[in-house]
């Protein structure tokens, strides 16, 4: 091997070393900036449904509530996840193949057995006051605020909130059971309680994923931001 080559070889070396150096303070930097990240996103991201009810309420965190029985409308129905959508009426006539909803009080999740709820604001980007979504053991109760007055037509409703994210969540479960790996009873299912055709409440019931939880809180602000666009527009 000629001096050249050597002179080459050992500067294409502290090269390498100099690179590795360099990657190595970035891998460093990186590891302390995702600590960080996980840091702050502990303080404000949902804990599993599952321990939820284990613990009491830390300071700078959701103070707890006990669930409240769902207010009487008139009418109010109780809608299962399919659509289409239409006001309970005692003259109202279902569909082909579909049967007709008698409207009933219903207790909110958990009221039975007087499990706590925490409760979190549905917050627009502008700081409106867009509703309350209540989180229990294994569920969650999303409560839109009065005066917004949603219509159960108005899209994206359906279309986003409930068919892709809801029905995405649902898909997933079932193909999990196809496989044995979930209990069929462990399925995640929705409800609504609607007057006429305004959202008095969404229950999402078989809940028990951190994930799944924020993936609604951040669909429900944005679906109920557009729906108010559309009303108002």
């Amino acid at each position: 091997m000629s001096d050249r080559e050597t002179e080459e070889l050992a500067e294409l070396k502290r090269f390498l070393e100099e690179h590795v150096s360099r990657l190595e303070r970035e891998l460093a930097l990186c590891r302390i900036n995702l600590k960080l990240i996980d840091e702050a996103l502990a303080k404000v991201s949902f804990r599993p449904a599952s321990r939820l009810v284990e613990a009491g309420p830390r300071e700078g965190q959701p103070v707890q509530v006990q669930p409240a029985a769902a207010p009487r409308l008139s009418p109010v129905q109780d809608i299962q996840s399919a659509p289409p959508y239409a006001p309970a009426t005692a003259a109202a006539t279902p569909p082909s193949g579909e049967v007709a909803v008698k409207p009933q009080p219903t207790s909110a999740p958990g009221q039975e057995t007087g499990e706590e709820e925490q409760q979190f604001p549905i917050k627009s980007k502008t700081s409106d006051d867009l509703g309350t979504i209540f989180v229990g053991r294994s569920w969650v109760r999303i409560v839109p605020a009065p005066n917004l007055h949603l219509n159960v037509r108005t899209p994206p409703f359906q279309t986003f909130f409930v068919d892709r994210v809801l029905g995405e969540m649902r898909r997933k479960d079932e193909m999990a059971v196809d496989a044995g790996s979930k209990d069929p009873m462990s399925i995640i299912e929705h409800s609504l309680i609607l007057d006429g055709e305004i959202i008095r409440e969404i229950r999402i019931n078989n809940l028990d994923d951190d994930s799944r939880l924020r993936e609604i809180r951040s669909s429900i602000r944005w679906t109920f931001e557009r729906m108010l666009e559309k009303t108002k527009g």
